[in-house]
């Protein structure tokens, strides 16, 4: 009989059994390593979480740092014939006497007539060069038509529109720079230079010739003259843009828009709690917790929420308006830790001094912006972190625990092999011995 285990086949006793429950057994301990295993997993994956809300505080109180990121401003104008006003970024407060005393136009220029688009046009190159920009030339072959010339001008990369004009009669091409104006303190003629050369001994020349001249916007600012390009002027009034439409005169003014003001409080709120409330709730500790997959009992965690709480609390010094403190705007903290706002309070705040809120979050190092990222940077740092490290001590543990597993399962895998030869050793014993028996049985009944 072969050394393998065929289970009770002499003996009757069932060794797969046996051995399955005491594998079993052993497998025990295997599963306890992994329910650690997944544990830790889950530790790393909350790490990430709080890691990733910290990011993004940050990003947004870094653009928070500046007085016009935390009060928005409004524009008007007095006469919405002559211009419009919108404000972005970089807007601060002001009042402006603005006369317009010229609109930005485009240059054009248009060809000889033709009699029809499909007229040949006189090989050769057409060379343009715009607003300064690298000369762009188009090829114009044997045969190409008027409206197929049109065609390559706008599929190059010149800053122009090419388009046929039909009068009726005749029909022209003609070209048109893509923006307004020219170059400032350049030659209006010089926005499109155009060079002809043809070669070709068939069809007829273009002749390009400016019908309209380019001119920038011109306009004077409380007295100072002011030049741009375009009729759209953001370049002039820093965080301001101006859309002239017509030649007159308007007053403009830039002023502390409540309710944008009030958003952006609202979005700093925001942030903050949606960055803050996973740690207050890994903190938390109840007759379930978990602390094998939690970040209950984790310290370095408890001292950040305890950072923020404080910070976020305390008075600001260096301010200049009359705030001090975030709850005396109405940003207050509630039992749990979160921000809330008290809707009177900040209503009263944005009337009273809306530009001394931006102390609060500004003021160089004191701040609550420079405050808070200066507690999250050593946490969050990608190289030298706390949570790089906290993670990388979590990863080493899983390495642990991967090893042992493996050990185990090799141990386990040695020891049913080892039981199999046992037991399969047993059954052949079991059958000598009962062979032995039977020899013996009819010996004696002869």
């Amino acid at each position: 009989m072969p050394a393998s285990n065929i289970s009770g086949l002499v003996s009757g006793m069932d060794s797969n059994a046996i051995i399955d429950a005491m594998k079993g057994v052993k497998e025990i301990q295997i599963k306890k390593l992994e329910a650690q295993k997944a544990g830790i997993e889950s530790q790393i994956s909350k790490v990430g979480t709080i890691k990733s809300g910290m990011k993004d505080l940050t990003s947004f109180l870094e653009d928070f740092k500046t007085d016009d990121e935390v009060i928005k401003y409004t524009g008007a104008t007095s006469d919405e014939d002559v211009m419009t006003v919108s404000t972005g970024a970089g807007a601060l407060p002001g009042k402006y006497n603005i006369e317009v005393t010229q609109l930005a136009e485009l240059e054009k220029n248009r060809s000889d007539s033709f009699s029809a688009t499909t007229d040949e046009v006189k090989a050769g190159t057409i060379t343009l060069t715009v607003l300064e920009e690298d000369p762009v030339e188009i090829e114009v072959t044997d045969g190409m038509t008027m409206s197929e010339v049109a065609d390559a001008i706008n599929a190059s990369d010149a800053e122009v529109f090419a388009s046929i004009i039909n009068d009726g009669t005749n029909v022209y091409l003609q070209i048109s720079a893509k923006e307004t104006g020219h170059v400032i303190g350049g030659n209006a003629n010089d926005a499109i230079i155009i060079e002809e050369n043809y070669t070709g001994a068939t069809g007829q020349q273009l002749n390009l010739t400016q019908i309209s001249t380019a001119a920038n916007a011109e306009m004077t600012i409380d007295g100072l003259t002011v030049e741009s390009t375009s009729n759209n002027v953001s370049e002039v009034l820093e965080g301001i843009t101006l859309e002239v439409k017509e030649l007159g005169t308007a007053s403009v003014t830039v002023e502390p828009d409540k309710a944008g003001t009030r958003e952006n409080l609202e979005a700093f709120v925001s942030a903050f709690n949606e960055a803050y409330i996973p740690i207050s709730r890994e903190l938390k500790v109840t007759e379930d917790t978990d602390y094998g997959s939690s970040l209950a009992g984790d310290s370095s965690i408890k001292r950040l929420k305890l950072a923020l709480q404080t910070n976020i609390s305390s008075i600001i010094p260096g301010t200049t308006g009359s705030w001090k403190a975030l709850s005396e705007i109405g940003i207050e903290i509630d039992p749990t830790g979160k921000l809330t706002i008290d809707s009177d309070k900040m209503d009263d705040a944005l009337d009273k001094d809306i530009a001394g809120i931006a102390d609060l979050f500004t003021a160089e190092d004191t701040g609550i912006s420079d405050r808070l990222i200066n507690i999250m940077d050593p946490y969050i740092e990608d190289l030298e972190g706390t949570f790089k490290e906290k993670v990388e001590s979590f990863n080493d543990r899983i390495d642990l625990i991967d090893d042992e597993i493996e050990d185990q399962r090799w141990r386990i895998e040695k020891m049913v092999m080892r039981l199999t030869m046992q037991f399969a050793n047993m059954e052949m014993a079991v059958q000598n011995i009962n062979s032995q028996g039977g020899a013996l049985a009819g010996l004696a009944a002869q």
